[in-house]
C-alpha cells in the first residue's frame, strides 16, 4: 500500500528495488487513483486483489496504516491468506505522544486479532537476497553472501550496506530493519536465523530492549552455533537502579548489557569500524581453532603496531612456530628477513615477491601451532598486484580439512585497490589498519573460545527449590517496621542461609557485653554500629578497626557511640556488632541487584572504598551457574591478581563462583530483595569471607 508513479517517492523506489533484486513472486501495487505503477496493474484496496496474498507492505501515513490494517483483518476473515505486514510508515510510538502510542497500540491489536504478524512500524523492512524480496526504498540490487543484519535503526543499517556493497566487501543474506518492534522482536528473528542455513554470521545494531530476558536467551542459543556481532548505542545512559549500595551505584544499564552479552557469547564491538570489520571477517572466514596468531609482513612499522595490539588483547597470543616451520621459512627467506623474533612474527623485508607469499602462507597453514594468520601488505610498483592476489588466494585454498582464517591488511597507495579487489573477489576480507585487524582476530578467537567451552559444558541447574531458613522472616519483619534494609546481623543470617561465609560476630548493647563478646571471639575485633538510621557506617564514624585489647576496646567503644550520636542525635540506645577482624587481603566485592529493565543481576569485582571510583566490576544476569560465575571472575580480574600477586592470598575462584550463584538464587527466592552488597570480601585459605554485608529491600 502506497505505491507511486513518482520516482521521487519511497513508494516508487521501494517497488523498483523489489524488482531489481529479482523477486520472483507476484507483486500487487496499491493506490486509490493509479492504473499502473512501473508496468504493474494497480488496485485500490487489499480487498480488491483476487489472488492469494502472503504479505502487505505499508508506505502510507500512520493514520491510513491503521485503516489498511482493518481492511487486512477483514481480508483475513474472508480469504484466510495474508500472514504478515511490514509497516514502514512513521508516526507511531517513536513520537512518544499519547496519540501516537495509541495509534501503534491500535495497529498491533487490529492485526493480532486476525493473527497477522507485524514488522515495524517506523522501519525500512526486509531484504532477502535469496528470494529477491526487498522493501528497502534506498537499496536495490545487492551482492549475495552469508551475513544477515538486524537493526533498530534503518539509517545505520543502510549506511553499513551502502559502505560495504559499493566495494564488494560484504555479501548480504538477509536484512531486517525492525523499527519500533511493536510485534515481531529481535528474539524471534534470531531464533529463525539460527536454523537458516544461508546465514553464516549475524550483525545487530541495538538501541534498547523491552524484553532483555527473551533476547539474551535467544542470543545465547544462536551464539552456540553462529557468531553474533553487536553494536549498541547509548553506552553512556544512566543506570536504572537506585544507588543505595555500591552494587546499585555501579549497576548502570550499559554495564549489565555488557555482562549479559558476554554471558550469551555475543561479540560486542566498541566502534562502528570494529563492527563492520568483525562482521565481514565472520562472513567470509572460518572460525579459528584458538587464539595463536602469526603476523606476516614486509613492513616493520605496521607489523610492530599489530604486535603491540595483539599483546594487549586477552584472547590472542603470538604463535610459537614448530622447529620444522621455522627452518623451512628461513630457507625460503632473504638472509635479512626476520623470522620468529618475536615468536610468530615474520618480516620478509623488501626482498619479497609474489610466490614467496604463497610459499610462506602454505607453511604457516600447515603448522599446528598456528590458529590464524594476519598478513600486512603494502602494494608497490615492482609487484604484479593481480598475481600477488592470485598467489595468496591459491595458498589459502590449498588448505585441507578445516581451514584457518587469513586476514589481510592492505595499506594505501595507487596500487592498493587492485590488490584489495583481487583478494575480496577471492573471498578473503581486507582491512585498512594493522591495529584494527588485531582486534578483529581477537573477536574471532574470543567467539571460538566461547563456542568451544559452551559445547563442552554440561547444562547447569541454576535454581532449586526454596530452602527453609530465616531470610524470608527477617525480610518480612524489616518491611513491617518500614525499614529499607536489613541490619547487618540480619544480613549475616541471610548470608549463612545461602552458604556465604561471614566472620564470627555478636550483637551487643553495652560496653560490658562488647568486652565479653570480644574475649569470646578473640582479638583483634572490629566494632560496628547497628542502626537502621545509619546506612553508611564508615561515613558516620560507626566503624572501629584493629581493636586488639580490652583497654583499646573501651576507648574505641566510647568514640564510636559519640560519633554515632552526632550523626544520628535521635538514636536512643545504639547496638554494636563485635566482629572478628580478618587479616589484610585483596578486597573484593560481591553483589546483586534487581534491575528495573533486566531483572536479577549479579556483580563481582575489586572492592573496598574505591569500588565506585575504579569500577573494576562485571555483571551477569541471574540465575547463573557456577561455570558462568567463574567466567565472570576470570573476565573481571587480571590473572596475576587471581594467582595472588605480591604475596597476597590466591583467590579461590571456585568458592567465590558458588557464592555468586547463591546470590542469584537469593534474588530469585526472595522477591523483596532489591540490592545486596558484600563489600569487602577477603580471600582466605579455603575460600573467602564477607566481612561486611548490606541487603536493601523494597517497602
Amino acid at each position: 500500500m502506497g505505491a507511486s508513479s513518482d520516482p521521487k517517492k519511497p513508494g516508487n523506489t521501494a517497488l523498483r528495488n523489489m524488482i531489481s533484486l529479482g523477486y520472483k513472486g507476484k507483486i500487487y501495487p496499491l493506490h486509490p487513483r493509479e492504473q499502473t505503477v512501473l508496468g504493474l496493474p494497480c488496485h485500490k484496496s487489499v480487498l480488491d486483489i483476487p489472488a492469494p496474498l502472503d504479505l502487505c507492505v505499508l508506505l502510507v501515513s500512520a493514520e491510513l496504516s491503521v485503516q489498511v490494517a482493518r481492511e487486512l483483518a477483514e481480508r483475513k476473515k474472508r480469504f484466510n491468506d495474508v500472514a504478515a505486514v511490514v509497516c514502514m510508515s512513521a508516526g507511531f510510538g517513536e513520537l512518544d505522544s499519547s496519540e501516537a502510542r495509541q495509534r501503534e497500540k491500535d495497529l498491533v491489536q487490529i492485526l493480532k486479532s486476525a493473527s497477522i504478524r507485524l514488522i515495524g512500524p517506523n522501519c525500512l523492512g526486509v531484504m532477502d537476497t535469496d528470494s529477491g524480496f526487498n522493501t528497502n526504498f534506498d537499496i536495490g540490487a545487492y551482492p549475495r553472501g552469508g551475513i544477515s543484519v538486524l537493526t533498530q535503526s534503518g539509517a545505520f543499517g543502510n549506511s553499513f550496506l551502502l559502505w560495504a556493497g559499493s566495494t564488494g566487501r560484504v555479501g548480504l543474506n538477509k536484512f531486517v530493519s525492525i523499527g519500533n518492534m511493536a510485534d515481531v522482536d529481535m528474539a524471534e528473528l534470531l531464533a529463525y536465523w539460527k536454523t537458516d542455513e544461508s546465514t553464516r554470521a549475524i550483525g545487530i545494531y541495538l538501541e534498547g530492549l523491552s524484553d532483555p530476558k527473551g533476547f539474551f536467551q535467544a542470543a545465547r542459543d544462536v551464539a552456540a552455533v553462529k557468531p553474533i556481532v553487536l553494536l549498541k548505542s547509548g553506552r553512556s545512559e544512566k543506570g536504572t537502579t537506585a544507588a543505595l549500595s555500591h552494587t546499585g551505584a555501579v549497576a548502570g544499564a550499559d554495564a549489565i548489557y555488557d555482562g549479559a552479552l558476554k554471558q550469551a557469547g555475543v561479540i560486542r564491538a566498541k566502534s562502528v569500524s570494529e563492527f563492520y570489520d568483525t562482521l565481514r571477517a565472520f562472513g567470509k572466514q572460518p572460525i579459528p581453532a584458538g587464539g595463536r596468531v602469526c603476523v606476516l609482513t614486509h613492513m616493520g612499522g605496521p607489523g610492530t603496531l599489530c604486535i603491540d595490539e595483539i599483546s594487549a588483547l586477552a584472547s590472542l597470543q603470538m604463535a610459537d612456530f614448530s622447529s620444522e616451520t621455522d627452518a623451512a621459512l628461513k630457507a625460503i627467506m632473504s638472509p635479512s628477513a626476520n623470522v620468529g623474533r618475536p615468536g610468530g612474527y615474520i618480516d620478509t623485508t623488501a626482498a619479497h615477491y609474489e610466490n614467496l607469499h604463497n610459499q610462506a602462507l602454505k607453511l604457516l597453514f600447515q603448522d599446528r601451532n598456528v590458529d590464524a594468520i594476519i598478513q600486512i601488505l603494502a602494494p608497490s610498483a615492482f609487484l604484479d598486484q593481480k598475481l600477488l592476489a592470485k598467489e595468496i588466494a591459491s595458498a589459502y585454498e590449498s588448505q585441507t580439512g578445516v581451514k584457518k582464517p587469513l586476514l589481510n591488511v592492505v595499506t594505501f597507495g595507487s596500487f592498493a585497490e587492485e590488490l584489495r579487489q583481487g583478494l575480496e573477489n577471492a573471498g578473503l576480507p581486507t582491512f585498512d589498519f594493522p591495529d584494527t585487524v588485531a582486534r578483529v582476530a581477537a573477536n574471532m578467537a574470543a567467539y571460538a573460545a566461547h563456542r568451544r567451552v559452551a559445547a563442552q559444558r554440561a547444562p547447569e541447574t541454576k535454581s532449586g527449590a526454596r530452602r527453609p531458613g530465616p531470610a524470608a522472616e527477617l525480610i518480612a519483619t524489616a518491611s513491617k517496621q518500614g525499614r529499607i534494609s536489613l541490619l547487618e546481623p540480619e544480613a549475616y543470617e541471610v548470608c549463612r542461609q545461602y552458604d556465604i561465609p561471614v566472620p564470627p560476630s555478636e550483637r551487643v548493647e553495652t560496653l560490658e557485653g562488647a568486652l565479653r563478646a570480644a574475649n569470646a571471639i578473640g582479638y583483634p575485633v572490629v566494632l560496628k554500629i547497628v542502626a537502621a538510621e545509619i546506612l553508611h557506617k564508615t561515613e558516620a564514624g560507626g566503624v572501629m578497626l584493629g581493636v586488639n585489647s580490652d583497654s583499646v576496646l573501651e576507648q574505641s567503644y566510647g568514640r564510636l557511640i559519640e560519633n554515632v550520636r552526632r550523626a544520628a542525635p535521635n538514636l536512643q540506645r545504639p547496638a554494636v556488632l563485635v566482629q572478628k577482624m580478618m587479616p589484610s587481603a585483596t578486597e573484593l566485592v560481591l553483589g546483586a541487584v534487581r534491575d528495573k529493565l533486566f531483572g536479577p543481576a549479579v556483580m563481582f569485582g575489586l572492592g573496598g572504598i574505591y569500588v565506585e571510583v575504579l569500577k573494576r566490576v562485571g555483571f551477569r544476569l541471574a540465575p547463573l551457574g557456577v561455570e558462568e560465575a567463574k567466567d565472570l571472575i576470570n573476565d573481571t580480574l587480571p590473572p596475576a591478581l587471581i594467582a595472588g600477586a605480591r604475596g597476597r592470598k590466591k583467590i579461590n575462584v571456585g568458592a567465590i563462583a558458588l557464592a555468586l550463584a547463591s546470590l542469584g538464587r537469593l534474588l530469585e527466592e526472595q522477591p523483596q530483595v532489591e540490592q545486596i552488597d558484600l563489600n569487602p570480601c577477603l580471600p582466605i585459605d579455603d575460600g573467602f569471607i564477607a566481612v561486611d554485608a548490606r541487603i536493601i529491600i523494597s517497602k
